[in-house]
């Protein structure tokens, strides 16, 4: 397998964990929300239902004792209409959908309950209505009783005051019926006294005593009644007296109504107790319902903490297993086999990239990583061979540039020389012996330059010191002027030299400085051999401390790019064969051996200008000691 495939292997595992947590998250967060669909959707419903249901008690328990005071049928009837709609609203409650609730009281049950209280309602409103209907007789029972005693009243005044019309002997035999008639008309007022204070009795001993007493008082009505004569005008007083006694004694009399109602009102008490009994039935019926939903919905939510707990466990161990799959793959195969086989890899094609080509290279595994080790292992060998190959052609490429190189260095001056020699010849000839004396010292001064050249080209190959000491610049550019005084090119150019007034001294290596600034005026001259007009300029100036040499041309320039490598060695711009590369280099290690600098004048924006910064010689601090 290679590493493509044990890639797909890994991320295959991290998948299948992936996976399987999500799976473990998907079934966990299905279970809470159906327990939380229980809660909302059952329990909740089902204590809501059970709030309601609560409400709807409460409105009966608190309407109830309020028919037993209703005043008038209307008010009953009101007060009965709103607790029938309290009890239809329970039921409607409950016969709505009770499968859905769940309930641990069977919705029958709960209905039945509910129906049981309203039959005892219904027992109660019949009685009030009873009651109401008794109240009623007792007012009609009153109004007769005024009535009965008013037309008694009036009957007894016309019989007493038609008396007084009577003659002597008529009123001596009135006067016995006389006497009779205000005890009856005191007894029947004493009797409507006793019948009206029987409608607002409180409590039934009084009602007892009054009864008692009514009786003795109708007693005493009828002896009185006996006494009374057989006459016509007694005869209305008599139905009146009879009346009135049929109130407190006849059939359905005051005491009887009274009764009746003392029992109605006992009755509905026991009514609104028992409406009451059956209501806390129901509430505690209800009250069982709400605290099974209550113990359900703690249920609910004990399973709830139960399936986050499990989920969390699994989530933490495939996490955990994922985790430590991954610090494996990472840390064993992709850090301990792939990088560390990938940093060896690197490390031997740094080696070959630096030239060692003897370095080993490890070959583990048959992956990529161990096909590239072979790929660079061929490279490798192939390298070797290579490089064998190339060594052996830059040996001899260097050998031919060098040649070439020295050859031109030479030729030049030994042109000149054959010049210089020819024209001595013929000076001589002509017996022109001065002239001729002048140009056996341009010979010298060319065959000193040939020896110069080889014993630069010798000192920079062994690597001889310089023999520092004071050299005069002014000297050392005419010096290499007088050198180069044959060439063809620097007859064409306009030569510009700019020396300051007074001493220009130096501490330096004479021959070689000369050196230095002919090979920069040679390179100008290079430069400008194209040119139209050919400029070179040469200036010297400086301060305390240093004397700088300035050669510039209006060449072509240096571009930017090659300005950093202008000074390393073998390295030219011009015609392979024509120059070596190593004007410049011998330049610039000549100058930072006299302890100055030679740098490239940035600031030029056409042509070419180099700059000879050297030390200023001062006499103390460069003088050899003796």
């Amino acid at each position: 397998m290679g590493i493509r495939s044990r890639s797909f292997l890994a991320f295959a595992v991290l998948t299948l964990f992936t996976l399987l947590a999500s799976l473990v998250g998907w079934v966990s967060y299905n279970r809470i929300g159906d327990e939380l669909d229980r809660v909302v959707q059952v329990n909740m419903n089902s204590l809501q239902l059970m709030a309601n249901l609560k409400e709807y008690g409460t409105s009966i328990t608190v309407r109830a004792p309020t028919l037993l005071t209703a005043k008038d049928e209307i008010t009953h009837q009101q007060i009965q209409r709103e607790v029938n709609l309290d009890v239809e609203a329970m039921l409607n409650l409950l016969s709505e959908d009770t499968k859905q609730h769940r309930l641990v009281t069977p919705a029958t049950t709960l209905i039945a309950q509910i129906n049981t209280l309203n039959d005892v309602l219904e027992k109660l409103n019949k009685n009030v209505a009873r009651q109401l209907q008794t109240e009623a007789e007792k007012m009609a029972f009153s109004q007769k009783l005024r009535w009965l005693a008013s037309t008694f009243l009036n009957d007894i005044d016309s019989v007493t005051q038609s008396s007084e019309r009577l003659s002597d002997n008529e009123q001596q035999a009135f006067n016995g019926d006389l006497r009779a008639l205000y005890r009856i008309k005191a007894d029947v007022n004493l009797l409507t006294n006793l019948v009206d204070r029987v409608q607002h009795l409180p409590d039934l001993s009084s009602l007892i005593a009054i009864n008692i007493h009514s009786n003795e008082v109708v007693e005493s009505l009828g002896n009185d009644l006996s006494l009374l004569s057989t006459s016509q005008d007694y005869l209305a007083i008599k139905q009146a007296v009879l009346d009135l006694t049929l109130l407190a004694k006849g059939h359905n009399n005051i005491f009887s109504i009274r009764r009746q109602e003392r029992n109605l009102v006992e009755k509905s008490q026991v009514l609104l107790e028992a409406v009451r009994h059956e209501l806390s039935g129901l509430n505690q019926l209800l009250s069982k319902q709400a605290n099974n939903a209550e113990l359900a919905a703690q249920e609910a939510a004990q399973n709830v903490q139960a399936t986050i707990k499990q989920g969390r466990i699994w989530a933490i161990f495939l996490v955990g297993g994922s985790l430590l799959f991954l610090v494996l793959i990472v840390w064993l195969y992709i850090g301990h086999n792939i990088v560390a086989r990938i940093t060896s890899l690197n490390a031997s094609m740094r080696s070959i990239a630096s030239g060692d080509l003897d370095t080993e290279i490890q070959i583990n595994g048959h992956d990529e990583i161990g096909a590239m080790a072979l790929s660079l292992r061929s490279f490798r060998d192939q390298l070797s061979t290579l490089q064998e190959e190339l060594v052996q052609s830059g040996r001899l490429a260097a050998v031919g540039q060098l040649s070439a190189g020295i050859a031109h260095e030479i030729n030049q001056p030994l042109s000149a020389i054959r010049h210089y020699t020819r024209n001595s010849t013929r000076l001589i000839q002509l017996g022109r012996i001065k002239e001729a004396e002048e140009n056996l010292t341009h010979i010298n001064l060319l065959t000193k330059r040939i020896i110069t050249t080889i014993s630069q080209l010798k000192s920079m190959a062994k690597g001889q010191p310089s023999n520092l000491q004071m050299v005069d610049v002014k000297k050392a550019i005419d010096n290499a002027m007088l050198m180069l005084s044959g060439d063809k090119v620097l007859a064409d150019t306009h030569l510009v030299i700019d020396l300051p007034e007074g001493e220009t001294q130096v501490y330096a290596d004479p021959n070689q400085l000369e050196q230095v600034i002919r090979n920069l005026i040679t390179n100008a001259l290079d430069a400008v051999s194209d040119n139209v007009h050919k400029t070179i300029r040469v200036n010297c100036q400086g301060d305390d401390d240093h004397v700088e040499i300035k050669v510039s041309d209006n060449g072509l320039g240096i571009p930017k790019a090659l300005r950093k490598q202008i000074l390393d060695p073998f390295f030219t711009t011009k015609k392979r064969g024509l120059n070596l590369g190593l004007g410049l280099s011998i330049a610039y290690n000549l100058v930072k051996g006299f302890g100055g600098k030679l740098t490239i004048d940035e600031g030029v924006e056409i042509g070419a200008s180099f700059c000879i910064q050297l030390p200023r010689y001062k006499q103390g601090k460069h003088e050899r000691p003796e």
